[in-house]
């Protein structure tokens, strides 16, 4: 039985320009403008916390404060936006659907809260068709990026369930990080 490991923010669901439109909106309401585009490039794979850590790398020494309040008011801009609901990709929706259907294990991995993931994929009717889901803020918590403790805890559930990374497919979006992790936990990477 083959695992399909799909990433929620970007791949699923089209979050990413969402996350970017909170993060450059906070950073502004903070006094430090940051683009959408600058905020785009930071967010695949990182919570909107790592994500206002990379953005502000060179004024967190001078200010440690700011990466928090900007992920803070980012967390509140995007928790109010994706309340209805988020624009998703049908083909991806379709191809977890068929999945299920064929039995296989399907995991969804998200950079977003549990509490902004869950009612959205019941609001696809995805719910019950996943195996499990990681999301960024679940437990354990580390030093390590939440990326990186997503993909660890995702390989100890599916080698629990005598699932080797030799029959997992994993989708992230396109990023050297995000595939490069991906890869080492799943044979088969695809980027979107």
């Amino acid at each position: 039985m083959p695992a399909l490991i799909v990433a929620f923010d970007g791949v699923l669901a089209d979050t990413l320009p969402l996350r970017a439109h909170v993060l450059a909106d906070a950073a502004a309401a903070e006094f430090q403008q940051r683009s959408m585009a600058a905020a785009l490039a930071v967010l695949p794979g990182r919570t909107l916390l790592e994500a206002a850590l990379a953005l502000f790398a060179d004024e967190t020494e001078r200010d440690p404060t700011l990466p928090e309040l900007v992920a803070l008011r980012a967390q509140r801009g995007y928790r109010q936006l994706v309340t209805h609901g988020v624009p998703v990709h049908p083909a991806v929706v379709d191809e977890v659907e068929a999945a299920g259907r064929r039995g296989d294990r399907v995991v969804v991995r998200a950079d977003s809260e549990r509490r902004d993931v869950e009612p959205l994929l019941a609001l696809l009717g995805l719910d019950h068709t996943l195996a499990f889901l990681r999301c960024s803020d679940d437990r354990p918590h580390g030093a390590a990026a939440s990326l990186v403790r997503s993909w660890q805890a995702i390989d100890g559930r599916l080698n629990g369930l005598r699932q080797p990374p030799s029959e997992r497919v994993a989708w992230e979006p396109h990023g050297v990080t995000t595939t490069a992790v991906a890869g080492e936990f799943a044979a088969r990477v695809r980027a979107f």
